[in-house]
């Protein structure tokens, strides 16, 4: 072919000079090469790649069995607060008034008796700490007990700057709400509404309002109050559309704590039946299946502020009346209960629930409600 010959470099043909040298081949090379590098100690890069190679093999079971435990877990740790007291998810704490336990019953109170018992932890020996209506509302929030407001004053002329569980909340990043029927607007700190029309409102029976954490200025209510200390519906007669509307688009916070006017919460007679417990019976019969028909998962709780007559054994902590404790919910296993309890063990139960391990006053001394009763 003249001065120049075929040779072959993989699959193509090229064309070089006669007599000169080919180019090395593909595979010519790569012989050439691993004879040159067989025998060469490996690099400390390749040693390093060759050492998270076999790491990344080792592991990988185990970290997929660490993975399927991380899918796991929060379902199981969502199930537990603090001193054997279930962690709560959405908690609605309504009050009735001035009832001692021995009052209730199938006349009187049909749904508590007939509707509301069966499916609760019920508790017989639990006690009011004090008399008259503010001490106890003040006692099963801060754990505190100030004469002022043993004495009913309104907030707006006593007031402390105080732990309690609405700043306790605030302070761990739970939501809250306290829902205050025909209160006429949020953080209102004066009396309004009356009985006759079925719309009276007293702030003794809003305790957030006594806290100066909450409210912050008296003459001028922070955010943090009139954000959340708020009317549960207008002023009309026994309206709670505000509480009931949140319950239907699933916007209620997870700390509820539900106070009725002074007609629903059993506290005046102001229908013509003249019994204010069956007001206030009427009231949960109303609520509570539509709290558990929008929270199936909540846990509900209903006591009374205070009852008539004194403490077990004239103790200074159990000193307002034997009350009811009846507690509602897939957390609880139903049943009757004779634990001796208060107020300020609510509010530590209420704290552990929350994951809150520091404990506001007389909460600090007090017995959670614990044990058989958490399912």
């Amino acid at each position: 072919m003249g001065s120049q010959e075929l040779t072959h470099n993989g699959n193509e043909q090229v064309r070089v000079p006669y007599g000169a040298t080919p180019p090395e081949t593909d595979g010519a090379r790569f012989r050439q090469s691993f004879r040159r590098n067989r025998n060469r100690p490996p690099s400390v890069k390749e040693v390093a790649m060759l050492r998270r190679s076999r790491l990344v093999l080792l592991f990988a079971p185990l970290l997929g069995l660490l993975l399927v435990l991380a899918l796991l877990a929060p379902a199981q740790a969502s199930g537990t607060g603090l001193e054997g007291v279930p962690s709560f998810s959405n908690v609605f704490l309504i009050i009735g008034e001035n009832t001692t336990y021995s009052q209730l019953s199938v006349g009187k109170a049909p749904y508590q008796e007939t509707h509301l018992r069966p499916d609760a932890a019920w508790f017989t020996n639990y006690f009011a700490t004090s008399h008259y209506s503010t001490s106890n509302y003040v006692a099963m929030t801060s754990g505190q007990y100030t004469r002022c407001e043993q004495e009913d004053i309104k907030p707006i002329d006593c007031h402390q700057d105080t732990a309690n569980i609405f700043n306790q909340l605030t302070d761990a990043g739970t939501s809250w709400k306290e829902w205050n029927e025909s209160m006429p607007s949020p953080c209102y700190l004066l009396n309004a509404g009356a009985d006759k029309t079925l719309n009276s409102y007293r702030p003794k029976h809003s305790p957030a309002e006594y806290y100066t954490g909450v409210v912050g200025d008296y003459a001028n209510p922070s955010s943090l109050c009139t954000d959340n200390v708020i009317p549960a519906g207008t002023t009309g007669p026994n309206d709670m559309r505000a509480f009931n509307r949140a319950l239907r688009d699933h916007t209620a916070p997870a700390f509820n704590y539900v106070v009725p006017n002074m007609c629903e919460d059993g506290h005046d007679n102001c229908t013509a039946a003249g019994n204010p417990i069956t007001q206030f019976d009427d009231f949960l019969a109303r609520e509570v299946p539509l709290i558990q028909a929008t929270y199936p998962d909540a846990l509900v709780i209903v006591t009374y502020d205070e009852g008539q007559g004194g403490g077990a054994n004239n103790g200074s902590k159990f000193g307002g009346g034997n009350v009811l404790l009846a507690m509602v919910g897939p957390q609880v296993v139903p049943g009757t209960y004779a634990e001796l309890r208060n107020h300020y063990g609510l509010l530590r139960t209420l704290e552990d629930g929350f994951g809150i391990g520091t404990y506001a006053n007389n909460a600090a001394t007090a017995e959670p409600i614990s044990g058989d009763v958490w399912s």
